[in-house]
């Protein structure tokens, strides 16, 4: 499934209570965007890092094989260097076994589209960073060797 960090605040418990069902998956996306409360201001998100990470802590502490993908935007307006590196951290930190990077892109008509622009090749060396990060580090290795029943959906 996927939701935004304020929805499961409320229902952390719970979740991790489905989420143990053998009939569920254990997987869930939770798109932070940024790992600065600056940057997630500036974005209107209504959640911070620390909330993010109230909700992965206490799902990967509380549903074993608890897998949590997200989304990174690479250079949102007047994102700063510190900012950057806050996402960078939450990134290594966590280690997500899925990320989704994308580097921003103003949509006409929305207030990010006349903000300050970060410069577009600091946004494509931040794209590349976190890609670089990305592929830095494995996810999967404490899987090799196990055995797990898995559903075939489709032929191809």
């Amino acid at each position: 499934g996927m939701s935004n960090p304020p929805y499961f605040l409320e229902y952390l418990a719970p979740m991790a209570e489905i989420f143990k069902h053998p009939r569920v998956y254990s997987v869930l996306h939770v798109p932070v965007q940024a790992g600065s409360d600056k940057v997630l201001a500036r974005m209107r998100r209504k959640y911070t890092a620390k909330e993010f990470c109230r909700v992965v802590d206490f799902l990967r502490e509380n549903v074993p094989e608890m897998n949590i993908h997200t989304d990174i935007i690479c250079g949102f307006p007047e994102e700063s260097v510190d900012d950057w590196k806050e996402t960078l951290a939450l990134v290594n930190k966590y280690k997500f076994p899925a990320l989704h990077i994308s580097q921003f892109y103003p949509r006409p008509g929305t207030p990010a589209a006349k903000m300050k622009r970060v410069n577009t090749k600091e946004v494509k060396r931040r794209s590349k960073e976190m890609t670089e990060l990305f592929l830095s580090y494995e996810t999967l290795s404490g899987k090799v060797g196990k055995t797990y029943k898995v559903l075939a959906t489709e032929i191809a």
